[in-house]
């Protein structure tokens, strides 16, 4: 017992620094951008599901890293155009059209199925 308070003396000196705010703060600031690359993550993880992909595959046709792929399919990237018009082509789906489908959740002619999220009650996405 003797040691345990001992211990725990000594790390009571040392101060742990956490930067939890600033990362709040960084969220809150960039809620809008991060919202649609949700959005554009949902609908490439649902087109790799439907291919077949490994997010690995993914990257290799991308000509990308797999690190990369990662940060998309768990909607933290800040994208460009070229990289989701890249998406576009390798995964064959129209990704623009399909997370706006998925913000304001209605069903397209060309894909009744892409329909996959609703907003929860009492919110809405992207304000």
């Amino acid at each position: 017992m003797k040691q345990i308070d001992e211990k725990l003396k000594i790390l009571s000196k040392y101060e742990v620094k956490t930067d939890w705010r600033e990362k709040a703060t960084w969220r809150r600031n960039n809620r809008q951008w991060l919202r649609y690359s949700q959005f554009i993550a949902m609908v490439v993880l649902k087109r790799l599901e439907e291919l077949g992909y490994t997010q690995k595959q993914l990257a290799e046709k991308l000509g990308c890293s797999a690190q990369y792929v990662s940060k998309i399919v768990k909607g933290s990237e800040n994208l460009t155009l070229e990289t989701i018009s890249k998406l576009e082509q390798v995964l064959d789906v129209d990704i623009l059209k399909s997370s706006l489908c998925l913000k304001y959740n209605y069903e397209t002619d060309d894909n009744p199925s892409i329909r996959i999220v609703a907003e929860p009650e009492g919110e809405k996405y992207g304000k």
